[in-house]
This record gives structure tokens, C-alpha cells and sequence, in this order.
């Protein structure tokens, strides 16, 4: 008896369903995978704030207040403010970054930005609502040099036309790339501190610069620009450097480090209480009194890849 197989017509048809299946299902099957990694961050954001407040309440009943404020999250997801640093204790994904803000031994939800994995969380009426975050070859398009390696020129429109960065700290799967622009934002040289001459004041001046700098560079959410610390930048130039390491007066050998075209600028780290580290035009790491405005501002972007 002879078997009937299948028509190259019939397979065909077979194959065309599967194809237009597949082309239905898969952005369904995203969508789905998106939201839960959306709710994932939100419920994450959500436990860290409980986290917070269960540390301010041990901290108060052991005598030791914790000081109203705003606090940075680090990429442990600890947090500091000043010469506080606090150790916050949480089961689960913690947050990698943003800020917190801290009053009457609460966390102002609506005054927060907590930054867990690719998402920025932030809060209506006390609600979480995630946002993902602008990923490298969404905004950025490599010029010159190995796909994100240390000093590899990207060409990124973030909003307001092209500029020039270099990677500063390449990207993996679980850490974000960071980005420092080509050359100072502009030619305003800028004090470390709005008022005053202690570094107490958190570079207030400098982010509120970067503040301006967010609205002009609509691409990027806020927690995705920061300044630079002097140990990224040594570290990219081939140190090992760990904070609290003296890398005062080190010679840079890599010029996208420094700028020829100016006198300087800033970073975020202080040196003394009335000092912050600068990078020099000669490629030098030297340092400056907060009160004086001769430095200007080559900020950083962190994107995910």
C-alpha cells in the first residue's frame, strides 16, 4: 500500500501559519515579559522603601537618629549622605542606584528616585511607577574603537543633536556602561558649591547644573546622569584605584581623559574638607577650594546594554 505524504503546497501553507503565529505571538509573549519586569522593579523599589524606614526605627530606638535629608543609593543599595553612610538590609533585588529622600523618619516617596536594574522607580501619591531606562545602542552609534571597551567613541543623540563620549566603564549584563562626554558641556566654569566653602554641600552647584542639563538632554532620565569620581577616571586611564587610594598629582596617559581646550574639570570626589578633585588640561589629577570657579563640568551618562 502506498503512503500519502505531505504536498510541497501543504507544507508551504503549514510553514506561512506558523510564521504569521509566530509574528502575532511574539509581541504579545515581549509585552508580557516587559510588564513583569516592570512590576518586578516596582515591587522592588517598594520593599527597599519599607527596608529604609524598618533601619530609620532601629536606628531611633538605639539612640541614633537618622538626620533628615537626601540620601544617594549606592550600587549595593546602601545609602549615604555626607560622612553618614547607612548599610540597608533587604531580602531580594536591591536597588542600584537614585536617591532617597528623608524626613520626620520617613521616606518622602514622591521626593525619591530609586533606580533597580534597567528601571527608574519613582512615585505618584505614594504609587510606584517604573520607567526603563535609555540602553546604549538605543541612543548611541559607535565612531571609533571596540564595541564597548574603555575608550571606544561613541556618537549619541540624547535629545538635543549629536555629542561625542568615550566609555568610561564598560557595560555587562548586570552593570550598566558609563559614558563621560567629549570636552566640558560648554564653556561656563563653575564653582563645586552653590554658597560656602565646604564640600559638605554635596557639589550642589555641579548637580544643579546637571539638573539644567536633564531637560536639555530629553533622552535620558535624571538618575542616568551623575559626575565623574576621580577613581573611574584614574582607573580608565589603567589604575586600580579604590576610594580613599591618593591618586593626587597622577599623570593621565590617555588625552580623551583631559581637555587640551580648557583649564579643567570637575569631579564629584573631595579631597580635603574645602577641596574636590579636578582633571587638569595637562592630564594632571589635582584639586581645588569648592568656592572657586574655574573648572568646568564633563558629565556622565550610565547606560545599560
Amino acid at each position: 500500500m502506498k503512503k500519502k505524504g505531505f504536498t510541497l503546497i501543504e507544507l508551504l501553507a503549514v510553514i506561512v501559519v506558523l510564521a504569521i503565529i509566530a509574528l502575532i505571538a511574539t509581541p504579545i509573549v515581549m509585552n508580557v515579559i516587559s510588564n513583569a519586569q516592570k512590576g518586578a522593579a516596582e515591587r522592588s523599589a517598594d520593599n527597599y522603601v519599607k527596608a529604609v524606614e524598618t533601619l530609620i526605627a532601629t536606628k531611633r530606638l538605639d539612640g541614633e537618629p537618622v538626620e533628615d535629608g537626601t540620601y544617594t543609593i549606592d550600587e549595593n543599595g546602601n545609602i549615604k549622605s555626607g560622612d553618614v553612610e547607612l548599610t540597608v538590609e533587604l531580602n531580594g533585588t536591591k536597588p542600584n542606584g537614585g536617591s532617597i529622600e528623608i524626613k520626620d523618619g520617613q521616606v518622602v516617596k514622591n521626593e525619591s528616585s530609586i533606580k533597580v536594574g534597567d528601571y527608574t522607580v519613582t512615585f505618584e501619591d505614594g504609587k510606584a511607577e517604573a520607567k526603563e531606562l535609555a540602553k546604549l545602542l538605543d541612543v548611541c552609534q559607535l565612531t571609533d574603537g571596540e564595541e564597548n571597551e574603555v575608550g571606544a567613541e561613541y556618537n549619541c543623540n540624547l535629545g538635543a543633536g549629536d555629542r561625542t563620549f568615550y566609555v568610561l566603564e564598560k557595560g555587562t549584563t548586570s552593570k550598566p556602561a558609563t559614558l563621560i562626554l567629549k570636552g566640558n558641556y560648554d564653556e561656563e566654569d563653575l564653582s563645586w558649591c552653590i554658597s560656602g566653602n565646604d564640600n559638605s554641600c554635596q557639589a550642589d552647584r555641579l548637580d544643579a547644573k546637571l539638573d539644567e542639563i536633564a531637560k536639555v538632554w530629553t533622552e535620558l532620565d535624571r538618575s542616568q546622569l551623575s559626575l565623574p569620581d576621580v577613581y573611574q577616571i584614574a582607573n580608565a586611564d589603567g589604575q586600580q584605584a579604590q576610594p580613599g587610594d591618593d591618586v593626587y598629582e597622577y599623570k593621565l596617559s590617555n588625552s580623551w581623559l583631559y581637555n587640551l581646550n580648557s583649564y579643567g574639570y570637575w569631579t564629584s570626589t573631595c579631597l580635603a574638607e574645602e577641596e574636590a578633585y579636578v582633571i587638569l588640561s595637562d592630564g594632571f589629577i589635582s584639586s581645588d577650594s569648592v568656592e572657586i570657579a574655574d573648572y568646568g563640568i564633563r558629565p556622565v551618562i550610565t547606560l545599560s546594554i
